[in-house]
């Protein structure tokens, strides 16, 4: 009985591990500075990176941020800025329609 209880435990943390390891593309905030306040004092960033389940480089990124700017969040609006209106994009949808055989380069010019 005590095997089957400890087996349900280990399943339960296996697809919590596997739910944690699920593909994340940032850092919230609140564990970015989590993250900076356990580094500083001599902790290795593998270590870290290990425990937060994230590559170390992310670490090492967040730590060169924080060194420089004295800031752990994240810089919004780095993205590549759209080449396109919300007005070309309808317009460019309402030729698509109207001619179906284009090709997305035919469309584009």
């Amino acid at each position: 009985m005590l095997q089957l209880a400890s087996s349900d435990s280990s399943a339960e943390s296996d697809i919590a591990k596997a739910e944690s390891m699920s593909r994340r593309n940032h850092l919230h905030d609140e564990m970015r500075w989590r993250a900076v306040g356990m580094l500083p004092p001599g902790a290795r960033q593998s270590a870290l990176a290990r425990e937060l389940n994230v590559h170390r480089r992310v670490i090492h990124r967040l730590w060169k941020h924080y060194q420089t700017d004295q800031n752990a969040s994240r810089r919004h609006g780095y993205r590549r800025r759209r080449i396109t209106t919300t007005a070309d994009d309808r317009y460019l949808l309402q030729c698509a329609r109207r001619q179906r055989t284009l090709t997305a380069g035919q469309l584009a010019s």
